[in-house]
């Protein structure tokens, strides 16, 4: 879970408070105390690998709104457009430098 975590913290601006942040927080939902206290002391942890605060909150999960259908597999429809060139792009590559074990091995099933 600490490992889910921290590509959480590592994908998005998890130390900013950029101007968007009233619209998209930082946020770890849980359902209960037990997994507020276990996500609160991984973020804890996980803090000592950035230089600045994070802002990521913990919050009770109240119900799940999918996100506008122009969002929704937004790489796979705009893959050679500016903005994953410029920010998806490199946040796959670096995900799959610095995580790349952490990947599941494809099988039959699921491909």
């Amino acid at each position: 879970m600490e490992a889910l975590l921290e590509v959480h913290l590592r994908t998005h601006a998890s130390t900013s408070n950029h101007k968007m942040r009233g619209k998209y927080r930082s946020a770890v939902y849980v359902h209960d105390a037990a997994q507020a206290r276990v996500v609160g002391r991984a973020l804890i942890h996980l803090q000592q690998a950035f230089d600045a605060p994070l802002v990521t909150r913990v919050l009770p999960f109240e119900a799940f709104k999918a996100s506008d259908e122009r969002f929704q597999n937004y790489a796979a429809r705009n893959g050679d457009g500016p903005f994953c060139e410029r920010y998806i792009d490199p946040k796959l590559e670096m995900l799959r430098k610095e995580y790349g074990a952490l990947l599941r091995k494809p099988n039959r099933e699921n491909v």
